[in-house]
């Protein structure tokens, strides 16, 4: 339910990225929009030789489904990993072309899935 976003320049050399959703579902949803946008956000600011900012989402009718209460309580109570670095390959009109293989994750550890079924 995201419906526009815009980038920012600070000091001629620093691009920011926020976006506006208007409804958000926490636990299935927002993991997925913050780690579209962060690399959306990645991606430009490589096409344009700036470097990657702030990340700002202004989020509307934020929820937690109540058939999502059991799995976000299992998720807080993980252990934190180490974030990983992110690079993205370097080639001709990155923003038109790229694609999965040009995005690398370094470092990349995670838990084992938590399922939660979609809710409407």
């Amino acid at each position: 339910c995201h419906y526009g976003f815009q980038f920012y320049v600070r000091d001629d050399k620093y691009l920011s990225l926020m976006w506006n959703q208007r409804s958000v579902d926490t636990f299935l949803g927002l993991p997925f929009n913050i780690a579209s946008y962060a690399l959306l956000l990645m991606i430009v600011a490589k096409e344009v030789d700036m470097i990657p900012d702030e990340l700002i989402g202004n989020l509307g009718d934020v929820h937690l489904y109540k058939n999502h209460v059991e799995q976000a309580t299992a998720q807080m109570s993980r252990e934190h990993m180490p974030l990983p670095l992110v690079s993205i390959k370097t080639k001709d009109d990155l923003i038109n072309s790229v694609e999965v293989e040009d995005v690398v994750l370094i470092g990349y550890e995670s838990h084992g899935p938590i399922k939660a079924p979609l809710s409407n």
